[in-house]
């Protein structure tokens, strides 16, 4: 059953699920919305992959939690997966932003983020909360990202819809705050 002020944005990879959370953010904020949660962004060199971060979006905290150098742990194609580094930033992150925030993002609830069983918890009280939720999720599927996706209102993306999808997003959320 769908919850009003939920959101999820899916696509493959490179379709722009990312860029257009933080264009709901950055737009948000502007018009005095508080906007807190996490995102996982690639970390790249030499133009190579070569792992993920996690970001607290309102302390700029972050921490390389996924690494094709990370040998403990599990891994996830060619990377390990440091789950406890993962932990220390994301959780406290979604927390507090739980609290202190008018809209809760959630970039990205993926294959590795839900090898935290912690991170499925406090996702899935975010759900069950009245505070508003954007989080983006892959394509394939995954009994997790299932459940959340049933519950919420799901925007699928494609190259070059960023901006479409982030206006509709902002539309609904603040209708959904009561700021329109």
């Amino acid at each position: 059953m769908r919850r009003e002020g939920k959101y999820i944005i899916r696509g493959k990879p490179g379709s722009g699920k990312s860029t257009a959370v933080i264009m709901v953010k950055e737009r948000l904020e502007n018009l005095g919305v508080r906007v807190g949660g996490i995102r996982t962004p690639e970390v790249r060199s030499g133009g190579r992959r070569i792992g993920f971060e996690v970001e607290d979006l309102l302390t700029g905290e972050r921490v390389m939690f996924a690494s094709v150098n990370y040998r403990d742990g599990p891994r996830i194609s060619r990377y390990g997966v440091r789950i406890d580094l993962f932990e220390k930033v994301a959780i406290p992150a979604l927390e507090s932003s739980m609290e202190e925030c008018d809209l809760v993002l959630v970039d990205e609830i993926g294959k590795m983020e839900l090898l935290s069983d912690r991170f499925v918890d406090t996702v899935r009280r975010l759900w069950s909360s009245d505070r508003a939720a954007l989080g983006t999720a892959p394509v394939s599927k995954i009994k997790f990202v299932e459940e959340i996706c049933s519950l919420s209102e799901v925007l699928w993306i494609e190259r070059g819809m960023a901006e479409r999808v982030a206006e509709r997003l902002v539309d609904r959320i603040l209708r959904y705050l009561g700021k329109l």
